[in-house]
């Protein structure tokens, strides 16, 4: 009977995105129903064997927040094969790309976007600068990734790190803002 609701509820997942208009692989797992935006020109694929945890059932660790995808108008969100997030935020107004396998942490917030202009109320341009996780990437939970990173392949990021510039690939980093761990030896 539990596997029959789970079918059920991963279904309805699906059908809740694809209604709000993201285009979602028919193996995508989603748990609940996220808050889906598509603005005009805008566009969210939701790859093959995609995990969305959107529901407070769905992993420990949310804490009953939806997730969120919003693609502003123009803007590409890319959730590649076999990536996961849980009850996360991913706000895009030109290009946020997760990777093939990658994992993003409950409470986490990806945004390609300042939102505002900066100082607020200035007449400067809001600044928007697209992020790009790669493959194999770990982000632990409630960590933020700010416009114009990329975190490299294989990359670790500790929880609540804010993540102001690129990651290499294969490296640890924490913190705020996130530093790599340097490795014994190296200058």
């Amino acid at each position: 009977m539990k596997t029959l609701i789970l079918w059920f509820l991963r279904l309805t997942g699906r059908a809740w995105c694809r209604w709000q208009g993201a285009e979602v692989h028919l193996t995508a797992l989603i748990h609940g129903y996220p808050r889906v935006v598509v603005k005009p020109g805008g566009k969210i694929l939701i790859g093959a064997g995609v995990t969305i945890n959107a529901a407070c059932w769905s992993n420990a660790h949310n804490d009953g927040r939806r997730t969120v995808l919003f693609a502003g108008p123009s803007a590409l969100i890319d959730l590649r094969e076999n990536c996961g997030l849980s009850s996360s935020r991913v706000i895009a107004f030109e290009k946020i790309t997760i990777g093939e396998s990658s994992l993003i942490g409950a409470g986490s917030l990806l945004c390609d976007s300042d939102m505002h202009e900066i100082p607020l109320g200035s007449e400067n341009p809001i600044q928007v600068s697209p992020i790009s996780i790669g493959k194999g990437v770990f982000l632990g939970a409630n960590t933020t990734v700010l416009k114009g990173v990329t975190v490299g392949d294989g990359a670790v990021v500790g929880a609540s790190s804010v993540v102001t510039r690129g990651i290499p690939a294969g490296a640890t980093a924490a913190g705020n803002p996130a530093r790599t761990k340097q490795v014994p030896g190296e200058i």
